[in-house]
């Protein structure tokens, strides 16, 4: 009889921990199609991240028949499903986590790093993503790209009138930074923005940046799966300084909100860009979070120019193709 109640409590703590995976993996898949900047079935993302089983023993491997998917291990069958409708995710994540409860059972060595199961899905998950979205341990990790308040924007004056900025990303300090600089130095006339080799950091950071250049008009636009639906960045009426003429400096490793920066201001006529054609960065992600605490970042949009040109896939040429600008100065 005790035998028999151990059993039941096991089995009964066993389907409770299946019905949290299968909620758990239902709301993984319901926010990543429905975020996601392209058309992609539950069933695509369930049964790709279902492979990364394998990452975990390479003896677990996962069968796609036409109307069922096969769980085996070292070359045995050990669950068998029929496969749900495409895009039904309450069904996709029941045979998520019961595919996965299989394999913890008959795998020692799936069962002892269960708490990387999560984590492995997600990862495999990227191989029907595009290249921009990631995989982060955490979400200081996906937060950490640029740290917020790491300084780097630096100054020099290279002559009365010209006030050099290196900016290498750009994040919270980078528009303090920026303003400081041109509040030290109120009588130059001309400003040289240095982004050669920024990688990019925080796009709205990089709008507040150019909204310091402009009085009016759009600074950038996103959009999403649909390019109609669009959200609008405009400036306000308070620019601060008018009176500055600016060149910016870009090269091919100049990418996403350093491309913004550079398209807002040469666009609304504020800049002229000198250097090389820029990275062509400009997708926008959705940070999806993991009940282990590992983040998804899948690509939610893509940013336009003001004139509604895409940055993504095709950079920000410059007015003037050099390729070392001012190399006897800098």
């Amino acid at each position: 009889m005790i035998k028999y109640f151990i059993f039941f409590i096991s089995f009964l703590f066993c389907q409770i921990a299946v019905a949290d995976d299968a909620a758990d993996w239902k709301n993984i898949y319901h926010q990543v199609q429905s975020n996601y900047i392209r058309d992609i079935s539950v069933a695509q993302l369930a049964v790709t991240s279902l492979k990364g089983l394998q990452t975990i023993d390479s003896n677990l491997r996962l069968a796609n028949d036409n109307n069922r998917l096969s769980l085996y291990y070292r070359g045995k069958v050990i669950k068998v499903v029929n496969k749900p409708d495409d895009n039904d995710a309450d069904a996709w994540g029941k045979t998520t986590a019961d595919i996965i409860s299989a394999a913890l059972q008959s795998s020692p060595k799936a069962d002892e790093k269960s708490f990387q199961i999560t984590d492995s899905l997600g990862k495999a998950m990227l191989n029907v993503l595009d290249d921009d979205s990631e995989f982060y341990a955490s979400i200081d990790d996906a937060g950490g790209l640029v740290k917020r308040n790491k300084r780097y924007c630096s100054d020099r004056l290279l002559d009365n009138t010209t006030l050099y900025v290196k900016i290498t990303a750009i994040n919270k300090q980078t528009k303090h930074d920026l303003t400081d600089s041109l509040k030290k130095h109120p009588d130059v006339s001309k400003l040289i923005i240095d982004i050669r080799g920024c990688l990019g950091g925080m796009a709205g950071e990089a709008i507040k940046i150019a909204d310091l250049f402009l009085n009016d008009g759009i600074i950038a636009s996103t959009h999403g799966k649909d390019p109609l639906k669009q959200i609008f960045y405009t400036a306000d009426e308070n620019e601060l300084f008018s009176h500055k003429t600016i060149e910016i400096l870009t090269d091919g490793q100049t990418a996403s909100a350093a491309e913004i920066l550079a398209a807002a201001l040469q666009e609304q006529g504020r800049a002229t860009i000198l250097g090389e054609k820029t990275f062509g960065k400009g997708s926008t992600q959705k940070l999806i979070l993991l009940p282990s605490g590992g983040v998804l970042a899948v690509t939610s949009g893509y940013f336009q120019t003001p004139s509604g040109r895409e940055i993504h896939g095709q950079g920000i040429t410059p007015d003037i193709i050099d390729n070392n600008p001012y190399q006897t100065l800098l």
